[in-house]
């Protein structure tokens, strides 16, 4: 298996199960923690809540030392280093692995290919978040939703969202179905298919996943988008199927693409997409330090 996590691209199907049931496994049972005197840094160029805390919790929980570095804060970045000076410094101190967040700007590929740890994506630009991708699939798979009978609707700004990146190329690794409904300044660079309506989306998805309006990746601050054009109510989701489900990577910004109706909704999947990011974390740590042993 791939060293590195950056692109769900990157690995196989049967990796990437392997991943989702070990996840699995260590919910179930006590695992010994193997890896109690590794290093992992928590490289977080960008704002982070859920991601941060749960690499966070993660690490904590399976004995590792960890080190944080969150927005540059606090180091020589903030006295003129350039980000690449600072992962080189990074590396030569020696940790086990590192997790990194960052904006396009960075090649986290380009850091996986030279560096002789594991690199784990925390978040890339508008290209990739691969922890994301499969902690979602995770949640449904805890719904007892097959993989292959999954039908993901992802609803908003696709064009700027690497999660949506991500459940494109894991979709075409593990075979379940993703259309989006957005503006038409919003599609994707790829070919997906393309929904009309939120009544077009109910018809034909079983899950939905709104995004926030993603201004800070948008080049052009101009760009406009009509969010609640799209926005899910607790009516919709009271006439939706009922083993049908809402998610969101998050932050959600309740009144644009959810009403603040839906927050404690049946089917509103959100709180269990957080639980299921820390295993997925946990798997990912684990896995990448023992195949780097």
């Amino acid at each position: 298996m791939p060293k590195s996590l950056i692109e769900l691209r990157d690995w196989s199907a049967q990796e990437i199960k392997n991943l989702l049931h070990f996840s699995f496994s260590l919910e179930q049972k006590s695992q010994e923690k193997t890896h109690s005197q590794a290093s992992v840094g928590l490289l977080f160029f960008e704002a982070s809540t859920r991601t941060r805390v749960s690499f966070e919790v993660a690490t904590h929980k399976e004995g590792l030392n960890s080190f944080l570095i969150s927005s540059g804060g606090g180091t020589s970045i903030e006295k003129g280093e350039s980000l690449e000076d600072t992962l080189d410094n990074i590396l030569a101190m020696g940790p086990d692995l590192l997790v990194v967040r960052s904006d396009d700007q960075f090649d986290q590929q380009k850091l996986s290919q030279i560096s002789k740890i594991p690199i784990i994506s925390a978040g890339w630009g508008k290209k990739s978040h691969p922890t994301q991708a499969l902690l979602d699939i995770r949640a449904l798979m805890k719904k007892n939703l097959e993989i292959q009978d999954i039908r993901l609707v992802i609803i908003g700004d696709i064009r700027h969202s690497r999660v949506a990146n991500s459940h494109f190329q894991l979709s075409e690794k593990l075979g379940y179905q993703v259309a989006v409904l957005c503006e038409d300044n919003m599609t994707p660079q790829n070919k997906i298919l393309r929904l009309e309506s939120l009544e077009e989306a109910y018809e034909w998805g079983n899950v939905m996943m709104p995004l926030r309006f993603q201004h800070e990746r948008h080049v052009s601050r101009t760009e406009n988008l009509n969010v609640k054009k799209f926005q899910i109510n607790r009516d919709h989701l009271d006439t939706f199927k009922s083993n049908c489900y809402l998610m969101h990577p998050g932050p959600v910004n309740y009144g644009s693409e959810l009403d603040e109706s839906v927050k404690k909704h049946k089917q509103n999947l959100i709180l269990s997409q957080v639980e299921s990011g820390v295993w997925v974390r946990r798997a990912c740590l684990q896995h990448l330090l023992e195949v780097s042993r």
